[in-house]
Formats: C-alpha cells, structure tokens, sequence
C-alpha cells in the first residue's frame, strides 16, 4: 500500500517542555512552523509522566490500566521480587501493528518499551530498553539483516554512551559533544532506511532533549534552588543548544520525508527539581504506619554496593559484573534495596520508594507474603494513609508536601489495575519546583525530609537529577491545513488514534483515545486477546538491569 509521498512522520521529542517551546519558539523555526501553520497543544502525560508507561499509551491509545506497563519491573508473585519486562509485556497491539497488518510500510527508530522489535511490513529499531550495552546490535533490529547496514553506512545505532552516574570535572561538556553527536547520528540513519525503504509512516525517538533536562536545568535556570552559577555559555545555554539542534533535525527529516502529514509529540515536558528530599518510609514510620527492622543495615549495605558499581566499575564492564552466576546476584541486590530493612509483620503501608513514582501499597493479607492488613480494614486502613499523607507540613515553609492521593482505580482504568500500587501521590511543586524523593535505608536519611547540600544540586542518576519530569508535554499537528477541533483535555492516548486516522484506517474501538479530526470518542470495544508474556533469559535480564542502572531508573 506504500505511496510515492510518505503519508505520516511522527517525531517523539523525549521530554520537549511547552514552556521552554514557548520562550525559544522564535529560534526553533522549524517547529515554530508547525505551530503556527498547523496546530499546538499542551498534551496530557500518563500518571506519573514517566517514560514507559507514557510511550506505552502513545503507541496503543490506552491507559496503563489496559496495557500493562506502570514501570519498568513488575512484581513476582511474591511481591518482595522484581523482574523487568519487555514489549511482549504490553496488553494491546501498537497502532503500528494495526497499520502494518493493514498493509502499509512502517518504520519506527528508538520508541522505548519496543523490545524485541516487531516483525512489520517495514522495519523496527528498538528504543533503550533493549537488554543490551550503549550500542546495540542485531538482536534490537528488525528485519535483522539492517542490523549491518546501520553500523556500516550509519555508526551504529546508540543509546546513552556515556555514565550517567559518576558525573566529574569536565562531564557536562563532553557528554554535550556527545548528545550533539546522536543527533547527526540520527539525521544519517534516516537518510539510509529512507534508501532502503519506501514508507508511509515513519516513528523517530529523540532521547536527546530529555538526558540535556535532566543534567543541565542547575546551569539554565537562574531561580532554581539547585542553581550552580557558571560563566560558560556552552553550560548554561546547553538545553537551548539541544533544542536547536532538535529543530534543525526534524527540519531536516520533514524536507527528506516529505510527509502529507507532521505529528511531534513529547511523552512529557520538563523542569527544575528542588532541593527539598522526601523520603516516603521514613514519613510512614514516623506516624507507625511501617516499622524498619533489624535487616536495615543490609539494605544500607546494598545501597552502598550499588553506588559504588555505577559509580567506579568501568562503565563498558558494568554488564558483565551483574550477569554474574546469571544475574541471580544482581537481581537479589535490586530486591534486597526494595525490601529489606521493613519488619512486614508491624508494617500496614509501604513505599517502594521510586523517584519517579511517588506511591503507597498496603502490606494486605492474601496478596503481600507478610501481609497483616485484612481484607476488611483495606478501605479503613487507606483512608488513615491518605489524611496522614494530606497533613504533611514542609518543615521549611508550612506548606502541605502532598497535594493529592488517588487510588489506583481513580487513576487507571482496566483490569491491569491491580498491579498498580494502591496509591498514588501528587506532589506539591514548592516553588515551582519538584520534590526530590530518595531512599530511607540511605545514610543520609535520618528524617522524611531533608535539604540537599550545594555539593548534591547537580546530582545524577540512580540519585536526584536537577531537571525533572512534568505532566505536560508538547503535540504539534500540521495535517495540509485540514481543520482540527479544538480541545482542552489533549492526552498521550489521542496519538495513536490519530495516527491510524491520518493514514485513512478506521480507529479500532478498543482504543480510548479520541482521534482529534473527530469530536467524539469511539465507543468502547472489545480489547484484543493478548499475546502470552514473554520474561527477558537471565542473561537479558541482567542485561537490561545494567542499561537501566545506567540511565538512572534503578
């Protein structure tokens, strides 16, 4: 079914900010163009904003609750254990299967959570979650004979090839060089599969403009409480460097595409985090909702091994030291850090105490393995939380710490639910700015709260990064002038219907998003039966483990 003109070309901007779009829109011309001749909203991200479940709904319609994927682990059956899973994971098909199976030519390059890549009437590049080092090989690529060709003709297909987590003199402005230098990358890799291929839709991920948020918001951002002065201008104007290289690349991509239609989305947008550090079992603690246990000095144990892996193992060897005895050691280090350290038979709630997901489960009889709360109590025992969490005080202002805390069920809709945690926390913004959140078996936490040292506001992965996710991101439209209604509730989970709309397929009413040509949303469908899940070998596991330790996630 493939044209003479590319039907549609989707840029996934990775944490593009509407709000410093808005600011540098008359220096980014090419998506300044876009806007102006097309459309522009403030799309809605998943809750919380963070890149698997977001790139999940982009890529299904659906919300988290219906396809599976809240984080980058799910818990075992025992629920004190984690393991990492993959795109056989998600619980609905991608709308680029849908299109594939409809028979046209589909080419998507670095979306997270597509791994292993799908056999499509076109090509796939798997985004960072492969299980794989910096630079991945063949295994990511389908079909696997392009492998050859991108390293040939291209370098190669990269992910972050730098350490995230030892982060010295001089770092920022290599790694700066290097985020540069993945976008040139990317301009060349398009121009070989638009070679090798005649498309009609085509998926670019640029990751670029979510690592430079992360790592150099201390330098741009003046009011910042983390702000670190510097005269170098290669430093501080290092987030406006990238988005003017992103500009130019999709300037570039556009004219070498030609698409009928442009599409631009950010799976969410960006900002400074705080110098305030919220350590959630520590708070839950203090009101006797959790109690620490005499196991407390091994998880500070495995917090410190940890630290120091990232940290000192060379970064290209890291991947071998935790596929030792088949990642059995590894994988206990990442569960002990999780679990241990809690006495679960005086415990009612608990946090995992991710930093990018702020939330609750209940210690619930018949689910958790030592789990005390009955069945009965479990509304009971909710409500308690909540009121606790809605009474924290910011010691420093008086302010409320927690703005919000939801149910899983007043989050996600579907049967998937019921892996999420029980409760999810909406965190105030003192400032303007977003909480950091750490670990409570850490020896730096003697109490819920805490403030960063000035030595600690440039951070780094694995701890508390500077720039920070936010709820909204960024979608721009220019569809050949046709007519778009406007709306305020735009969400991730209007791509993908969208998508399947511009390239003339009828919207499969299983999906929940609303195609913004049209008014209303499809009515509810049945969902696709499912495909059987498929759990990464040991050997990938720890793979993986090590990549995501590496990116920060672990």
């Amino acid at each position: 079914m493939t044209s003479s003109r590319m039907k549609l070309l989707i840029l996934g901007l990775d944490g593009f900010d509407p709000d410093l779009f808005a600011i540098w829109k008359d220096h980014l011309p090419n998506l300044a163009r876009l806007a102006d001749n097309g459309f522009f909203a403030r799309i809605n991200s998943t809750t919380p904003p963070m890149t698997f479940p977001a790139w999940s709904t982009f890529l299904t319609g659906v919300n988290p609750g219906i396809h599976g994927i809240f984080d980058f682990t799910e818990r075992k059956e025992d629920r004190l254990s984690v393991r990492f899973i993959n795109a056989t994971h998600r619980r609905v098909p991608s709308f680029l299967r849908v299109a594939s199976e409809a028979g046209f030519c589909v080419g998507s390059v670095g979306i997270p959570t597509t791994y292993p890549p799908e056999p499509l009437n076109g090509f796939q590049i798997s985004g960072f979650d492969s299980p794989l080092p910096s630079k991945a090989d063949a295994s990511y690529v389908y079909p696997q004979e392009l492998a050859a060709k991108i390293n040939r003709k291209a370098g190669g297909y990269h992910f972050g090839n730098f350490n995230e987590s030892r982060i010295g003199p001089g770092w920022h402005r290599t790694v700066l060089k290097k985020l540069v230098q993945g976008l040139d990358r990317k301009k060349k890799l398009v121009e070989l599969l638009l070679r090798e291929f005649s498309l009609d839709c085509l998926v670019l991920h640029v990751g670029e403009t979510d690592t430079v948020g992360h790592h150099f918001w201390s330098f741009n951002d003046p009011e910042s409480p983390r702000y670190v002065h510097t005269d170098d201008k290669t430093l501080s104007n290092a987030i406006f460097t990238i988005y003017q290289k992103a500009d130019e690349l999709c300037g570039d991509v556009i004219a070498a595409c030609n698409p009928e239609a442009v599409l631009v989305v950010s799976d969410h947008g960006m900002g400074g985090t705080s110098d305030r550090m919220l350590y959630l079992n520590k708070f839950l603690a203090q009101h006797n909702l959790l109690e620490f246990s005499a196991e407390d000095s091994r998880s500070h144990q495995m917090n410190h091994l940890k630290k120091l892996g990232m940290k000192w193992i060379p970064y290209h060897l890291q991947r071998h030291v935790f596929r030792i005895a088949n990642g059995k050691i590894a994988s206990r280090i990442e569960s002990t850090q999780r679990f241990s350290g809690i006495d679960w038979s005086k415990t009612y709630a608990y946090s995992e105490e991710l930093n990018y997901f702020p939330s609750i489960c209940l210690n619930l009889q018949g689910r958790e393995k030592y789990g005390i709360v009955p069945p009965a109590e479990f509304d009971q025992t909710i409500k308690r939380v909540k009121e606790i969490l809605l009474n924290w005080e910011d010691p420093e202002t008086g302010g409320k710490v927690v703005a919000d805390v939801l149910r899983n069920e007043n989050v996600y809709q579907g049967k998937e639910t019921i892996n999420a945690p029980d409760l999810l926390l909406t965190l105030n913004q003192p400032d303007g700015y977003n909480y950091a959140l750490g670990r409570s078996t850490t020896k730096e936490c003697t109490s819920p709260w805490r403030k960063l040292s000035p030595d600690e506001y440039i951070g780094y992965k694995g701890g508390t990064m500077n720039g920070s996710h936010r709820q909204k991101g960024v979608l721009l439209l220019n569809a050949g002038g046709a007519d778009i209604p406007l709306r305020e509730d735009i969400s991730l989970q209007d791509v993908a219907p969208t998508a399947l709309a511009l390239l003339g397929l009828k919207v499969p009413e299983w999906m929940e998003g609303v195609n913004l040509f049209s008014e209303t949303s499809p009515a509810s469908g049945e969902i696709p039966k499912s495909e059987s899940t498929k759990h990464y070998s040991p050997e990938q596991e720890q793979d993986l483990q090590d990549k995501l330790r590496q990116l920060g996630y672990l």
